[in-house]
């Protein structure tokens, strides 16, 4: 269930902005579209890609004749599975290194791509931040080093995010399949179950608030817009289409876009949702205190939350997300990792069998799946052992969490992310900033949210349809 990485670069989000804003304005994203791989986006930052990164793991413990691969990522405790690698796999020698989390890597990564040298051979990259370097052709097609042998391996949904055809552009990590995780003395205080249906859920805030106008069912996570474009996946009101290539699709004011907005705006206008930023002391001292009695999280955020659980310590518990039609199963999914091999790589062929066996071997799972690292899996042989789904974390009790997030984890939609998330995650937190403070609806937020990424689409010499 827990883990501790996904939210790294979504609590800085002034980091991000620095880094990347002006640069994504202002250069072409598909400027490198028909280049050989040397082409990425500028980026205006002053972090050089060979500045002197923290060695983690790897290098000095190698022999001299092993091939060299350079591997970026920021999970807390993967060097274990580097050294692990690095001894059952002597003629590679893998190094890893911390340039930064997020959105400080993937500005070092896109300086050494634009100068020709620097680039790692592997890195961490995030589900919705790989078409950013798909579209520019910086990454190696390692279905021609075997990843494709691996993809029964994988739920669907993951697999179909890192592949176009039969290219496939990264090997999948750790997700964050989305459940309602809720205090259930709380609730029961309440005499609410957890609901079955959206529907229901709007009943049940508006029950409790009645109740108690000091606490609320939920917090609206209003400021993260992967947090409800999770939640608009789920409803089938996904507003990006993207398949590689200059067309995009960009639709956040169509029926089921606007339907999604109304739903929640609804609760927000009675005021019967919380409207704290999330991730964020003032969040978790909320749900800990009783204020908020639930929260619509993906599988690793209770682990951000149990440094900050006091008074509520073995009282929550998760259960699957509320369905829009009654009796349906489906899904969502919220953050995620994925392992490229860069073209700049000098050894792609190692650098692949690196990335195939960190993401699609028991060995490497077994590591990986424990503290401090603690990822949830993409990878369907943990997600079917019991073993896994047992598990107990005191801030659940004697719970299960894991049954509930590995049951969606299969049934969960692939989603097109467009190949300019970065902007469109900056953009938002102040596009969406009125929603929260009640100075803007829901829906106003999107329609003003269409315009500005329609705008920056075509600017970057994209074909949008809408």
């Amino acid at each position: 269930m827990l883990t501790l990485t996904r939210r790294h670069t979504r609590r800085y989000p002034a980091a991000r902005a620095a880094a990347w804003v002006a640069a994504l304005a202002a250069v072409s994203v598909l400027a490198g579209c028909g280049s050989s791989g040397s082409s990425t986006p500028k980026s205006t930052s002053t972090a050089k890609a060979s500045a002197s990164p923290s060695v983690l793991a790897g290098g000095a413990s190698c022999s001299s004749s092993a091939t060299k691969v350079t591997f970026w990522a920021w999970v807390p405790g993967i060097g274990r599975a580097v050294t692990e690698f690095n001894k059952t796999h002597p003629s590679i020698c893998v190094t890893l290194e911390d340039v930064g989390a997020g959105s400080p890597e993937y500005v070092k990564i896109s300086d050494a791509l634009k100068a020709g040298s620097g680039a790692p051979d592997v890195a961490e990259v995030e589900f919705d931040e790989l078409p950013s370097f798909e579209i520019t052709h910086n990454l190696v097609n390692i279905a021609k080093y075997g990843a494709s042998k691996y993809q029964s391996d994988f739920v669907p949904w993951a697999w179909q995010e890192v592949s176009q055809g039969s290219a496939v552009y990264a090997m999948p990590s750790d997700s964050g399949p989305v459940g309602f995780y809720y205090n259930a003395q709380l609730l029961s205080k309440y005499h609410i179950t957890p609901p079955a249906t959206w529907a229901q859920f709007a009943t049940d805030a508006a029950t409790l608030h009645a109740a108690d106008p000091s606490a609320y069912l939920t917090n609206f996570a209003g400021s993260d817009l992967q947090w409800i474009m999770s939640l608009m996946a789920q409803d089938n009101a996904f507003p990006f289409k993207y398949t590689g290539g200059s067309k995009v699709t960009i639709n956040w004011t169509g029926a089921a876009q606007m339907a999604f907005a109304s739903y929640w705006q609804n609760m927000l206008s009675k005021h019967e949702l919380n409207t704290v930023t999330d991730i964020t002391a003032t969040a978790f001292a909320d749900m800990d205190k009783g204020i908020d009695a639930s929260w619509i999280s993906s599988a690793w955020g209770p682990s951000y939350f149990a440094p900050d659980a006091k008074t509520s310590v073995g009282q929550w518990r998760a259960a699957a997300l509320p369905q829009w039609t009654a009796g349906a199963n489906v899904a969502a999914n919220w953050g995620g990792s994925t392992y490229p091999v860069f073209s700049q790589s000098a050894h792609p062929a190692a650098a692949a069998e690196f990335s195939e066996w960190l993401t699609a071997t028991d060995a490497s799972w077994n590591i990986v799946k424990t503290p401090p690292s603690s990822l949830f899996p993409t990878y369907v042989p943990l997600l079917n052992s019991s073993s896994f789904k047992d598990l107990t974390y005191p801030i659940s009790g004697t719970s299960t969490p894991n049954v509930a997030f590995t049951a969606a984890a299969p049934d969960i939609s692939s989603v097109q992310w467009p190949p300019f998330m970065t902007y469109a995650l900056t953009l938002s937190a102040t596009t969406f900033a009125g929603v929260m403070n009640g100075k803007e609806t829901l829906q106003q937020a999107f329609t003003t949210f269409q315009g500005q990424l329609v705008t920056y689409a075509k600017q970057q010499g994209f074909t949008v349809s809408t």
